[in-house]
């Protein structure tokens, strides 16, 4: 339980900074920015190099896939009958499909599952939500942050290339590289940022009261992730013969609340910020109580 009580510690950190300290307003657009640029890239180049693939591990990647899909479907029908704004759609076409499936699920896996559900998380991570986080977050980005730009296929295709998670995954996957002693120790430094700045900048920004025009798209966005996905996954699972850890553990990592990454690239795109701060930290709290409930449930229903 260290890695929640960290999380904890972190998360109040900001908390208390923004209450009792004065910092400049750009501070968390700023840290924002770092962990984009630097820490995600980071990450990256340590993580998918040393992920071996087999077809049993492909259904954890597909199953992540699966999930984005059909939350991010249920947002685009929700926000069609709805009439959400523009900036809201985008919100929640991040922040209710992307799970925080690395800092919170990994230590949720370990704690309810133990250290063997560990490996069917990591790929579900690094692959079926860290890649359309890479490609699909922005795409998301170049089609609804509120700018002046007229959207085109050169404009996506050019931002999709210049964002420093996608070239570094490009590099990761594509790049035979062995990194000598000293770079592989920076990466891992540095990739060690992301748990503190991320969960400060939440802190910073952190704020329980939602809204009222949010919250519709707030409870529903809830739903899609931390109901629908899950559920989704596990169906999907169940029919292609999956039983016991692999499809408890995917299903449990689809379950996850909202990404925090996922959350800090619709606060920098100013896309609905507000409502993506609420998400996570709703999020959060609602995670704590329902995770171990599903923990449960699945091991129940699967007998692992």
């Amino acid at each position: 339980m260290h890695s929640f009580i960290e999380i904890l510690i972190f998360l109040a950190l900001g908390i208390g900074v923004q209450r009792w300290m004065r910092l400049p307003a750009v501070t968390p657009l700023k840290l924002n920015q770092f962990v984009i640029n630097v820490t995600l890239p980071a990450v990256v180049l340590l993580n998918i190099p040393q992920l071996a693939i087999d077809r049993e591990l492909l259904f954890p990647m597909f199953a992540g896939w699966l999930a984005v899909a059909m939350c991010a479907a249920a947002v685009m029908i929700a926000s069609r009958l709805l009439g959400w704004r523009r900036e809201v759609t985008g919100c929640l076409l991040l922040v209710a499909v992307l799970g925080n499936t690395s800092y919170l699920g990994f230590p949720m896996v370990v704690t309810l599952f133990g250290n063997s559900g560990l490996g069917y998380a990591i790929i579900y991570d690094q692959l079926g939500n860290f890649v359309p986080l890479a490609v699909y977050g922005t795409i998301v980005v170049a089609l609804f942050s509120p700018r002046d730009e007229k959207i085109s296929v050169p404009l996506v295709l050019r931002r999709i290339l210049s964002f420093p998670p996608f070239v570094a995954l490009l590099i990761a996957l594509f790049v035979p590289l062995d990194y000598p002693r000293w770079l592989e120790s920076t990466l891992s430094y540095v990739s060690l940022t992301m748990v503190p700045l991320t969960m400060f900048i939440i802190g910073l920004q952190f704020r329980l009261r939602v809204d009222p025009h949010d919250r519709v798209p707030l409870l529903l966005g809830l739903t899609f992730k931390m109901v629908l996905a899950p559920l989704v996954v596990l169906l999907f699972g169940w029919q292609l013969g999956y039983r016991g850890e692999i499809l408890g553990v995917t299903a449990f990592e689809a379950a996850m609340p909202t990404m925090v990454t996922a959350g800090a690239m619709a606060i920098a795109a100013n896309m609905a910020p507000r409502l993506s701060i609420a998400m996570i930290g709703i999020g959060l709290i609602s995670g704590f109580v329902l995770l171990p409930l599903y923990a449960q449930g699945l091991q129940w229903l699967l007998a692992f």
